[in-house]
């Protein structure tokens, strides 16, 4: 599997599956511009895969325009987008305020329909794979109520945008529990009795997400449109 002379934008690559996504698919021959937003530091460790990196806060309308523009004049086209950027903010729904629950919308979701608004005239033959959650198919966690409804309505975005064109396959890919800097600090209790839950019985890596992600971009799924992919480990009944 390779993806050479393929231009990749990944969003929200500066860290966990999205940092994983934009390594693999630089290492598969592809031409890969992560954004990021705050993680400068981060972010600037990925030019040592020859990935170009690009600051916009995708909430914003004007910042994705600009980066869209950027990547067009720099490199012409757009062969494979993925809709990785996503905040959760976890607290008892008394503390949640208005701001608080919009701002987790506005870039879970807004920022994906964004992004896709702005891309997808440029994208022939190719593809747009958005990162959700099993937050929003059926694991639901009332101090995570804003961030399971954005992944509920960023796998109806996905399928909407799968009629946007013929020539573009659009996928969901819905991770479980991923071991990434999110959930480092988790308390072990609970993550004893999520563990409970897995039939593999572990949480999953970025590179096991990132592989589907590849896939799904690949050739090999050129016949897999508006499917929504679990990579959870298995969920015992």
């Amino acid at each position: 599997m390779n993806f050479d002379n393929k231009i990749v934008l990944v969003t929200g690559a500066s860290k966990g599956i999205g940092r994983q996504i934009a390594i693999d698919f630089a290492n598969k021959g592809a031409i890969v511009i992560a954004n990021y937003n705050k993680s400068y530091n981060l972010a600037k460790e990925l030019l040592e895969y020859n990935i170009d990196i690009y600051k916009a806060d995708i909430s914003i309308e004007e910042e994705v325009k600009n980066m869209i523009d950027y990547i067009i004049s720099k490199y012409k086209k757009i062969d494979i987008l993925v809709n990785n950027a996503g905040i959760c903010n976890d607290t008892i729904i008394e503390n949640k305020t208005k701001e608080d629950f919009m701002k987790v919308l506005e870039v879970n979701l807004v920022g994906a329909f964004l992004v896709s608004k702005y891309s997808y005239k440029y994208i022939n033959n190719g593809s747009i794979i958005n990162i959700a959650s099993t937050n929003g198919i059926d694991t639901n966690y009332i101090y995570s109520i804003d961030y399971d409804a954005s992944k509920s309505a960023l796998i109806s975005l996905s399928a909407n945008l799968s009629n946007l064109s013929s020539k573009i396959r659009v996928n969901t890919i819905c991770p479980g529990w991923i071991d990434t800097t999110m959930n480092s600090d988790m308390d072990i209790e609970f993550k004893n009795k999520e563990l409970n839950k897995i039939m593999l019985n572990r949480f999953g890596t970025c590179k096991e997400v990132s592989n589907v992600c590849l896939f799904l971009a690949s050739p090999l799924a050129s016949y897999v449109n508006n499917a929504i992919i679990r990579v959870d480990g298995g969920k015992k009944n």
